[in-house]
This record gives structure tokens, C-alpha cells and sequence, in this order.
């Protein structure tokens, strides 16, 4: 048995580029990893895959990450064998987070120690790539800018420093639904993002920064709206809406324990979490 924890992750900025001619879009984005997880357990059976979450509405068959990557994982590997996963759900569903796809790269992590099978990181890389956009980010260092439709992956070098509060509305945000109803330029062909690595300079740049989803999905859920005003408030140095949203973040040269208990309320949840480095294979 294997058990590890999933990390989860916030957009820094998302850029929109294109929509591409496989119903995809073309995105630039700079993704963080944050200390919030989910904990997994693997174990091998006999055969089959099996998925228990104790959180009912996550899904239990192809249509859950996890499973997805444990399919591929085992027809690639030749194992005959199946795998039970144990989900401790902490990341919320549909949340702009990447929760599931998180599942699904720490899933691969944990087969190839279950198994012993020794795949290399490049290996796995091409196993995420199937599985879904934000997968191969969880592969990396933990810090990426990620183009493609988030496959591609180039590691980056960032501060560490700061403090991150994630405040999540009790609303969910389809992603396939915030692609549909997106209306902006999409002529750009690309997008340049300058990365700092001292903390002033990376944090001036950082304000800069935009996610060009949060406006539609500002239309159907102005909360996102006060939530990153209730924030600003308390003092962040940044605020947006992560991924395709609905949780929404600050940034914090301190933790603000404080000032963060005053804004605890019942129509959302939150979180005080530090941005990570991942451990790469």
C-alpha cells in the first residue's frame, strides 16, 4: 500500500490565446503550487480499479481522473493486476484548483512506486499529456509556465515567500462551460510573460497579472467580485479568481491570521496556505 499526498495548485495569471481546431484553446498561464492537498491510498488487487472518495459527488468510474490514470497506467505496464484508490477529498470539486487532475499525476506517481516499474518522469509526462490539460503540471517542480492547452510545461524559479488566502464560494464553475461562454480577442497569437525571480520585482509583476476567464465567470457569479474586494480589504498585494474559478485568492506578505478569522463566514469556505515546490522524479 502507497500513500501520498495530491497537492493543488492556483493560476498566477491565465491568458486565452486561441481556440484551436480541436475544440481546445491555446492558454499561457503560471501555475503554483500550494500546500492544500487531498490524501491518496493505493492498493493493489487482484484485478479491476476500484475508487472510494469520502466525498459522494466525486465520481468513482472514467470519468474521475484517477481511475483514468490507473487505466492507463496498467494497460501501458502490461500489469494484469488491478488497484483500489483511497480519496481523502480537502480540495473542492470543480474549484479552479485542480483537484482531479492533481489525483491523477500523484496517481501516477504512486503506481510506479507501488509496481516498481521505474518509469522515468518524461515516461509519465506522456501518460498525464492523455489524461487532461493540467495534469503534467503536477509532474513538475510546482512552479510552470504551461502553454498548449496546459500540457506544455516549463519550469520556472520563483519566490516562495508569501502567503496565499483561498476563499471559495459554495458555487461550482464547469470549465467546459467558462470556454463556451468566453468572449474575448482571441486574435493575439501569443502572449509574453516576464518572469522575476527577485520577491519585489516578481511581486510587481505579479499585480500585472490577469485572468481572462474571471470575467465570464464574474457573470454568473458576481460573488467572485466581492470576494476578491473583502480581500484587498484585509490587505492583499494580489487578488484573482484561480483557473477556471469559482475559488478566488490573495496574495500576502504575511499570514494575517487575524484578519482572516473575520472574513470566516458560512457562504464560503477558506484556507491559509503557502505556495510549494513539488518534489521532481
Amino acid at each position: 500500500m502507497i500513500q501520498l499526498n495530491s497537492f493543488a495548485k492556483i493560476n498566477l495569471c491565465l491568458y486565452v490565446l486561441r481556440k484551436r481546431e480541436d475544440g481546445f484553446h491555446d492558454v499561457c498561464t503560471v501555475m503554483q503550487a500550494v500546500d492544500l492537498h487531498d490524501r491518496l491510498s493505493l492498493y493493489k488487487i487482484p484485478e479491476g480499479i476500484v475508487v472510494q472518495a469520502d466525498d459522494p459527488e466525486l465520481s468513482a468510474d472514467r470519468r474521475n481522473l484517477a481511475y483514468k490514470a490507473s487505466e492507463i497506467f496498467l494497460k501501458e505496464n502490461h500489469i494484469s493486476s488491478g488497484v483500489k484508490i483511497g480519496i481523502q477529498k480537502r480540495i473542492p470539486l470543480s474549484s479552479g484548483l485542480g483537484g482531479g487532475s492533481s489525483n491523477a499525476a500523484f496517481t501516477l506517481i504512486g503506481l510506479n512506486s507501488l509496481f516498481k516499474t521505474n518509469l522515468s518522469r518524461k515516461r509519465l509526462m506522456h501518460m498525464a499529456e492523455r489524461i487532461g490539460s493540467d495534469v503534467p503540471f503536477f509532474l513538475s517542480s510546482g512552479q510552470a509556465v504551461a502553454t498548449g492547452r496546459g500540457e506544455k510545461i516549463r519550469e520556472v524559479k520563483l519566490p516562495l515567500d508569501y502567503w496565499i488566502v483561498l476563499i471559495k464560494p459554495h458555487v461550482r464553475l464547469s470549465t467546459p462551460w467558462i470556454y463556451e461562454n468566453l468572449k474575448i480577442d482571441l486574435t493575439k497569437k501569443k502572449k509574453s510573460i516576464r518572469i522575476y525571480k527577485k520577491r519585489k520585482s516578481f511581486f510587481d509583476s505579479m499585480v500585472a497579472w490577469e485572468n481572462e476567464l474571471e470575467s465570464t465567470a464574474v457573470k454568473k457569479y458576481p460573488q467572485i467580485k466581492e470576494l476578491r474586494r473583502k480581500l484587498e480589504k484585509i490587505g492583499a498585494i494580489k487578488t484573482s479568481m484561480s483557473g477556471s474559478g469559482p475559488t478566488v485568492y490573495g496574495i500576502f506578505d504575511k499570514p494575517r491570521y487575524k484578519e482572516v478569522k473575520g472574513l470566516r463566514a458560512s457562504e464560503w469556505q477558506i484556507w491559509v496556505t503557502r505556495p510549494i515546490p513539488l518534489l521532481v522524479l
